[in-house]
C-alpha cells in the first residue's frame, strides 16, 4: 500500500500534534517523533511518538497503516513491536510506567474487516497467559463528516479516504476550511496531502475542477514530488531486502550480489520515472486526472529502455495529447 502508505504517514508527522490528539481521544502538551527502527532483525514500525499529555502523563503512540493485505497477520506484527517499545522505551511493567497505546489505520475498502484489535493466549487452566489489545481504526468505515466534528483542517486531508454519502456538499466544504489555513506552505501542503490520498477517480475529477489555478500548480510541487521520491525509495529498500532474504535461502555471498544489483536496476528505473514525471509536469502542466492516469501508465514494470523511450516523447511530443498517444504506443509494444 506504498502508494497511500507515503503520503499518510507524511500528512501525519507534520501534523503529530492534530493527529495524536484525535487517536488517544485527549488534550496533549508535548508530541515527539521516536525513531521507529529497531535494531534486531531488521524491524520498523509505521509511526511512533512519545506524547505528554494535559495531566502530564508519559504516552507512546504506536501507529501502524495498512491496506488490504500484510505480509504478516497484523495482530501478530502488532504484538511484535509492542513488545520491542516496551523493551527498548519502557522496561518492566509498573504501576508508574509511561502508558503504550497503538493504533490501525486501515486504508481501501475491506481492509481490516472483522479485526477488533483484541487477542489472548490461554494457558493449561484457561487462565489468560498473554494479552495484548490495539485500537483499529477503518478509515473506509468512516463517515466523511465525522473529520470536521474535530474542527481541525490536517484531518480534513483524509476525506478522500473515507465514506462520502455526499460528496457534491462534503468537499467543497474540507476545501474552504484547509484554504483557511493562514500559513501558505502548510495549506499547500494540506491541499497536496488530500488530492495524494483520494482513492475514487470520479472524486479526483469533482475535486480538479473545484482547484483554483494556483491550487492546481500544486501537481508539481516540491512536497508531491517529495512524496513519490519517498515511494521510490521505500520500493528499493524493499527490493534489497527480498535480495537479502534471498541470499540466506541460496547462499548469503549470492543473495547479497543479487540484491545489490536489483537494488541499482531499480534505482535507475525509479530515477527516471521520477524525471519522466516532473518532465510532464514543468512541460505541459496536465490537470491532475491526466496527471494520475500517466503516473499510473508508469508504475506497471517498465525496463529502463522502455522508460527512456517515455523520456524521449517528452521531447517530441507537440502537447500533451501528443505525448499520450506516443506514451501508450511505446508502453503497448
Amino acid at each position: 500500500m506504498s502508494e497511500t502508505d507515503n503520503p499518510l504517514k507524511l500528512l501525519i508527522t507534520e501534523h503529530a500534534e492534530a493527529f495524536v490528539t484525535w487517536l488517544l481521544g485527549r488534550p496533549v502538551r508535548q508530541v515527539r517523533v521516536l525513531n521507529v527502527e529497531f535494531p534486531a532483525q531488521r524491524a520498523q514500525s509505521d509511526l511512533l511518538f512519545e506524547v505528554i499529555d494535559a495531566e502530564g502523563n508519559l504516552i507512546y503512540l504506536h501507529i501502524e497503516l495498512q491496506g488490504r493485505r500484510s505480509q504478516e497477520p497484523m495482530p501478530l506484527r502488532t504484538l511484535d513491536y509492542q513488545t520491542r517499545i516496551t523493551r527498548r522505551d519502557i522496561g518492566v511493567p509498573a504501576h508508574n510506567k509511561p502508558r503504550l497505546h497503538s493504533v490501525v489505520l486501515y486504508v481501501g475498502d475491506g481492509a481490516g474487516r472483522g479485526d477488533d484489535g483484541r487477542y489472548e493466549i490461554l494457558g493449561l487452566d484457561d487462565t489468560i497467559t498473554l494479552r495484548w489489545q490495539y485500537q483499529p481504526i477503518r478509515l473506509w468505515e468512516m463517515d466523511a463528516d465525522a473529520l470536521f466534528a474535530f474542527d481541525n483542517p490536517a484531518l480534513l486531508a483524509l476525506i478522500g479516504q473515507t465514506r462520502l454519502k455526499q460528496p457534491k456538499v462534503t468537499l467543497p466544504q474540507a476545501l474552504a476550511a484547509i484554504r483557511r489555513v493562514e500559513d501558505t506552505q502548510q495549506k499547500d501542503r494540506l491541499l497536496t496531502a488530500l488530492l495524494s490520498l483520494l482513492r475514487n477517480e470520479e472524486v479526483t475529477q469533482m475535486v480538479e475542477k473545484m482547484l483554483e489555478l494556483s491550487e492546481e500548480l500544486l501537481l508539481d510541487s516540491p512536497y508531491l514530488r517529495k512524496m513519490r521520491r519517498i515511494g521510490w525509495e521505500q520500493g528499493l529498500e524493499e527490493g534489497r531486502e527480498q535480495g537479502l532474504e534471498q541470499g540466506l535461502e541460496q547462499g548469503l555471498e549470492q543473495g547479497l550480489e543479487q540484491g545489490r544489483k536489483a537494488g541499482l536496476q531499480e534505482g535507475r528505473i525509479g530515477a527516471l520515472r521520477e524525471a519522466v514525471l516532473d518532465g510532464i509536469a514543468r512541460r505541459f502542466n496536465p490537470s491532475l486526472t491526466d496527471y494520475r492516469a500517466v503516473e499510473q501508465a508508469l508504475t506497471a514494470s517498465l525496463s529502463y529502455a522502455t522508460l527512456r523511450r517515455v523520456y524521449d516523447a517528452l521531447f517530441d511530443a507537440a502537447d500533451f495529447a501528443a505525448f499520450r498517444t506516443l506514451l501508450d504506443e511505446i508502453v503497448q509494444e
